[in-house]
């Protein structure tokens, strides 16, 4: 991503006359001294600008440090101000109020070279700060977008999930239903034999009835057998008593 920032921020210098922002020409406390300063005003987060700063210089391959309230690079060659190392002095104020993106932007350079060219090298410096509100701008929309694209990710991983729990779901589901057809084909073979045995019971209740009156029938005729066995038992032992 940062690779094709830079390449944004060197063609957004080489056209910066048709697309510069407005640039205030200043001066900048360094030490002790006072020099020529550029300072560009954005309607947008200090927080994102500074980023957007520290992505320019690092684009630039360019090494910071703190120094009396500015990020610095010191003595180093910035190719698009200058061939000579200089240093380079920048600051991301954020003048913003409630509700009110506002970042002022303040960039300086300072060389001990004598023989540099001091127009040429201001000149160069105020290109670079015309045209750092579009990188702002690029760097924004790309950060925007890797923060997309990784919501994009764990949006496609959240569904891949719930896929999965889906499916997972349907086959228990499809388990459990298949569980169940065969539970109701036990219960099906359970009430037809229920319903058989049912049927065999009747019938041997039926067949107990059956016999209960044939064994109330059996009981009399054996009832009077044993009347007509005692009353001939009475005759024999009358007539054997006789025959004497």
């Amino acid at each position: 991503m940062m690779k094709k920032l830079l390449a944004f921020a060197v063609a957004t210098v080489l056209c910066a006359g048709v697309m510069a922002q407005t640039v205030e020409e200043g001066t900048a406390k360094i030490g002790e001294l006072t020099v020529p300063s550029y300072t560009v005003t954005l309607e947008k987060g200090a927080k994102l600008v500074q980023s957007a700063m520290n992505q320019r210089l690092k684009d630039a391959k360019l090494k910071t440090k703190n120094v009396d309230g500015y990020v610095a690079c010191l003595q180093q060659v910035f190719a698009e101000v200058a061939a000579t190392p200089i240093n380079l002095y920048t600051k991301v104020e954020d003048q913003g109020r409630k509700g009110n993106k506002t970042t002022v932007v303040t960039v300086c350079a300072l060389s001990q070279d004598l023989t540099i060219d001091q127009v040429a090298m201001n000149n160069n410096l105020r290109l670079f700060v015309s045209a750092f509100p579009q990188y702002v701008d690029r760097y924004e929309a790309l950060t925007q977008l890797s923060a997309a694209q990784d919501d994009l990710k764990k949006a496609q991983k959240a569904q891949k999930s719930a896929a999965s729990d889906l499916a997972s779901v349907e086959k228990n589901i499809g388990k459990a239903q298949q569980k169940a057809a065969d539970k109701q084909k036990e219960i099906e073979k359970l009430t037809a034999k229920i319903a058989s045995l049912e049927k065999e019971v009747n019938s041997l209740q039926a067949d107990a009835e059956k016999y209960a009156g044939k064994k109330a029938a059996a009981e009399e005729k054996l009832q009077k057998a044993d009347e007509a066995v005692k009353t001939a038992q009475e005759a024999v032992d009358r007539y054997s008593l006789m025959a004497q």
